[in-house]
């Protein structure tokens, strides 16, 4: 099975002019700064500079444990509306190449410029050009993949950061790809990389070289899946721009400002949820057939949890109930 068109997986560093505001703490002020949603006095790691980075810094660490880890960290709000007007003005400038724009997030997307390599001259000098005219136009930098899949593209735009273009092609993979650590390959999360260390497979080439009966074993259908990535078998187009995928489902999820106590504090953000996730269920005109639940505490202890209904539902006090029913059977408060 092989992908046969070119694509590119861009990524505007940090999505916005706002890590421009980041990097400049770090370069005058010698100092590691993050971007962080909080609420009240509790928050998450949105995005990291390199300084922060190099420190243990990581997106997803709580804001006390950044601090923890690094106590002379500058914190900046996210601006949100800035970042969409960047991802905005960013699509502008992917759409002279071409119109097989995919995004991924606000700040990154995968493009195929196969067809304008007749026009455009060939993918290393179109991304030169798409890398020189965002610096110039927007003030931002972009790293670049570029290869024959997304999922190479993926890697290559990470493999140097910021402002580099990396290439990975069938005669150098192998050599490049196959010795970056597993969890740099998508879809590897923590407990999947967990796993995979368990059985010492500890790079993207023991997973492209592992029996596939054993990692479907392990993960079932998505073993197969990262059997297939790691050996470059990712055979899926880049979406037409303005392309959505079919809904299979549908939810919503918040960071209390403070801490829940009591099963009434879970109720409300509960009711809150629901009416949220079915007012959308009624405008597509969908039922939903399970529901689930996601819980993380102040310790960072974490649960899903699922059920399903006995028949299919887009009331809201339905869903309601059957979520706290979940978080009931489930969470423990002491």
């Amino acid at each position: 099975m092989e992908y046969q068109k070119k694509s590119y997986h861009m990524e505007a560093v940090c999505g916005s002019a706002h890590y421009q505001i980041a990097a400049y703490w770090s370069r005058v002020l010698n100092k590691p700064a993050i971007k962080a949603y909080q609420a009240s006095r509790r928050g998450i790691v949105l995005t990291a500079n390199y300084t922060a980075t190099q420190k243990g810094v990581k997106t997803g660490l709580a804001l006390w444990q950044a601090k923890s880890a690094c106590p002379d960290l500058v914190v900046v709000p996210p601006r949100m509306e800035l970042y969409l007007q960047f991802s905005s003005m960013l699509r502008e400038i992917y759409g002279e190449y071409t119109d097989l724009v995919e995004p991924y997030g606000c700040d990154e997307a995968w493009l195929d410029v196969t067809g304008s390599t007749a026009l455009k001259g060939d993918e290393k000098k179109i991304a030169d050009e798409i890398r020189s005219r965002v610096k110039k136009e927007l003030g931002i930098t972009v790293s670049i993949g570029i290869s024959w899949n997304k999922i190479f593209a993926k890697l290559g735009s990470d493999y140097k950061k910021p402002d580099a273009i990396t290439q990975f092609h069938k005669e150098n993979y192998q050599s490049i790809v196959w010795n970056l650590p597993a969890a740099n390959l998508l879809y590897v999360g923590r407990s999947t990389r967990t796993m995979l260390n368990r059985y010492g497979i500890k790079t993207i080439g023991k997973i492209a070289t592992s029996d596939p009966d054993f990692l479907e074993r392990l993960f079932g259908k998505m073993g197969l899946v990262l059997y297939s990535f790691a050996n470059g078998w990712d055979d899926s187009p880049v979406a037409p721009e303005g392309y959505a995928a079919p809904i299979k489902s549908i939810g919503n999820s918040t960071t209390t400002p403070r801490d829940l106590t009591t099963n009434l504090d879970a109720k409300i953000i509960f009711m809150a949820l629901s009416e949220s996730v079915s007012a959308r269920l009624r405008k597509h005109g969908f039922k939903c057939n399970v529901v689930s639940i996601s819980i993380r505490d102040n310790g960072l202890y974490s649960f899903t949890r699922q059920q399903k209904l006995k028949q299919p539902t887009d009331i809201t006090n339905e869903i309601f109930n059957a979520a706290c029913q979940l978080f009931r059977n489930n969470y423990d408060w002491q």
